[in-house]
């Protein structure tokens, strides 16, 4: 199978999983084919169109185990053409638990044949004191390697369906996750309603008029307008009680974990 191009559409929230995305698009250049990244993170994103001789990327985060929701709403979008997909979750250190089956289920609703799985760790970007650092030369590595033996399975395959997986890691019905308690929320004070939290939520749960204000039922805490604004107006609720949370979810999950793919 010729490759001609690879596609890497990636929802991030604090910029991590753009990294792993970005990481990957690269490697799959260096070894002479075109790839670029998309982002499709912020609400209203584009998305990006699809042969059958692209290789597809499609890469999140695991929220409670399974894909953003505003994630799966644009990868739905997405249309392929029997188009080798691989698939790319970043975690806290913790695990995936049915997220890859969920986006296994979706891609291949919508004409593409998932090839190949990475699990990447990368810093949690709500339980901050987890996995810090990460992804590291390690997880790159594993992001390098990925790339390699993805493109030599297809380039020795007749087509995608020839190295297809046979078994994605999951359940169902997928686990239950309704989210957490903590909600970003912006200091009203030192706002200076620049607007770049609102452009960049995948949520719409900013006000662009009014960007001081957040939808609490909307706000998928994500991270992602705490990460762009530029004054550091943004940051969670939770007071006490995040503190307490953070705490014990990095007690509990002091050992590293591993990067590791599927193929």
């Amino acid at each position: 199978m010729n490759i001609t191009a690879c596609i890497a559409a990636y929802f991030t929230g604090a910029g991590t999983t753009r990294t792993v995305t970005e990481r990957f698009a690269a490697a799959i250049e260096a070894a002479g084919t075109p790839g670029r990244s998309v982002d499709i993170t912020p609400h209203g994103a584009d998305v990006p169109t699809f042969g059958p001789q692209d290789l597809a990327v499609f890469a999140v985060p695991s929220y409670g185990g399974r894909v953003p929701a505003p994630a799966l709403e644009r990868i739905a979008r997405c249309e392929g053409h029997g188009t080798p997909a691989v698939l790319i979750v970043t975690f806290g250190n913790r695990a995936v638990d049915d997220t890859f089956l969920e986006l296994a289920d979706t891609v291949r609703e919508h004409g593409f044949v998932p090839v190949a799985l990475g699990a990447i760790v990368a810093h949690h970007s709500l339980m901050i004191d987890v996995a810090q650092g990460r992804p590291d030369e390690s997880d790159l590595a594993a992001v390098d390697a990925l790339a390699a033996s993805t493109l030599e399975r297809l380039t020795q395959a007749l087509d995608a369906h020839t190295v297809e997986l046979p078994d994605i890691p999951g359940n169902r019905p997928y686990r239950d996750f309704n989210g957490v308690p903590f909600r970003a929320q912006a200091d009203a004070g030192a706002c200076v309603r620049c607007g770049a939290c609102a452009q960049q939520c995948p949520a719409a749960a900013i006000n662009p008029a009014h960007p001081e204000l957040t939808d609490a039922d909307a706000c998928i805490t994500c991270m992602r307008c705490i990460s762009v604004c530029p004054v550091g107006a943004r940051s969670l609720s939770g007071g006490d009680a995040l503190v307490a949370q953070r705490a014990a979810f990095a007690e509990r999950l002091a050992p590293r974990v591993e990067s590791y793919t599927i193929l």
